[in-house]
């Protein structure tokens, strides 16, 4: 696989999707990708622009993942709210829009957390391209190479039951948690394509 990847990306939608689905939380942060190298680790922008530099302590914390292995997801930032932490976009903002060393100081008061919702490839198990793997095998490869990493690199919220995604999103109102992503479980990673669904108003119906 070549750097930088194309991403997928999701279509907005008025109601969540019934069916043979996958519902994840949709987070307020920047979309990167986590690529574990043989010797380092880098990660891109959705854009495809190296943003290594402002994401140091999730490069660092990516070291831990086997080489090869390449993760879709967003770089969170969580601030104190009262007795609780949210997710701060902007935060995440003034990460992504920081310069090296600034980032740094930022990451001091703040450390990013990486929420993983896909991954693209993990050679040491077979696996150099998973892309074209459906989301229920991707699904589970992603959770089982996570177990073994911890935070701060974690897989997001996930669940077929769209019911359980609901209660999640009014939950999780006001905590940095914008929407529903909802993934077909046989579909692949498609670059570029909108094959997923979001919906960040939702109703019982």
């Amino acid at each position: 696989m070549e750097w930088p990847v194309d991403v997928a990306l999701a279509r907005p939608v008025t109601h969540l999707p019934t069916g043979p689905w996958a519902y994840e939380v949709k987070v307020d942060g920047h979309r990167t990708v986590l690529w574990r190298t043989e010797d380092s680790v880098q990660l891109q922008s959705r854009t495809g622009r190296d943003v290594t530099a402002l994401w140091m302590d999730l490069a660092v914390a990516g070291m831990r993942l086997p080489p090869g292995v390449i993760l879709d997801g967003e770089a969170v930032v969580y601030v104190a709210d009262g007795d609780r932490a949210r997710i701060s976009f902007s935060a995440a903002q003034s990460r992504g829009l920081s310069t090296p060393r600034r980032a740094r100081e930022l990451a001091g008061r703040h450390p990013a957390t990486f929420v993983a919702f896909d991954i693209l490839a993990h050679p040491a198990v077979g696996l150099p391209d998973l892309r074209a793997h459906p989301y229920s095998e991707r699904r589970q490869v992603l959770v089982d190479v996570l177990a073994e990493v911890g935070p701060p690199i974690e897989p997001v919220w996930s669940t077929t039951d769209r019911s359980e995604a609901q209660i999640w999103f009014e939950a999780l109102e006001g905590t940095g948690v914008e929407g529903i992503v909802a993934k077909p479980l046989q579909s692949a990673y498609t670059p570029g394509k909108r094959v997923w669904c979001v919906d960040c108003t939702i109703s019982a119906k």
